[in-house]
């Protein structure tokens, strides 16, 4: 059960979705947050971490009877102001798994209902490669970007069939300088089902996640 401080930041949409702060409060005084899955992924994130929260679709295609990843879109709205006002008032992990599940049910990709984007995500040809197709996540802000690779995955610890995986993306180096690290958390929806009978078909599926940049 939500707790009185954050029911009372619940109603406060949509300006809980976008802080009008800059990217990098004080959250000195805010505990180290604690990520909740596998041991893959660092026990506490730097306190200087900006703070990102995604309505976006997951992008596929159906090749042989199952629906194979082909990328993703998302607008990341800036959030890291609301662990500064709300510390000692609400649980850090509590709003973490909030905020994703606010932002699935107010928006609807691409909608921003006018709110500024702090970050766009999608995905580009992976720079040097001569696989056919590889493509690679990338974030862009307004005055920089990061190419990212993936190098660390956990299923989602509430229902792992319905919402895409956790992840740590790493910044490929010379590829943009936004941050050297991106973690995708507490991720609601995404996942495609688990068959297909179109060759060739496209599907989206909405989703949101809480997305973490450290330098």
């Amino acid at each position: 059960m939500f707790t009185s401080p954050l029911i009372a930041l619940l109603t406060a949409l949509p300006a809980v979705l976008s802080c009008a702060v800059p990217r990098s409060p004080d959250l000195s005084s805010i505990s180290s947050i604690q990520p909740r899955p596998s041991p893959t992924f660092p026990k506490a994130f730097l306190r200087d971490a900006a703070s990102q929260t995604s309505p976006g679709i997951q992008n596929y295609t159906c090749t042989s009877g199952a629906y194979v990843s082909t990328g993703a879109l998302a607008n990341l709205f800036d959030v890291t102001c609301l662990y500064s006002m709300t510390a000692g008032k609400v649980d850090t992990n509590e709003l973490s798994t909030v905020l994703p599940k606010m932002a699935f049910s107010a928006l609807q990709y691409p909608d921003t209902l006018n709110l500024p984007v702090a970050i766009h995500h999608l995905f580009v040809d992976t720079p040097g490669s001569n696989t056919t197709g590889a493509i690679s996540p990338l974030f862009v802000g307004s005055t920089d970007q990061v190419l990212v690779s993936k190098t660390a995955t956990s299923n989602d610890l509430t229902d792992p069939s319905v919402n895409v995986p956790w992840l740590q993306l790493t910044a490929v180096e010379g590829q943009g300088t936004l941050a050297k690290s991106v973690y995708r958390l507490d991720t609601v929806n995404g996942q495609a089902p688990s068959t297909c009978d179109t060759e060739g078909e496209d599907l989206s599926v909405q989703y949101a996640a809480l997305y973490w940049f450290t330098n």
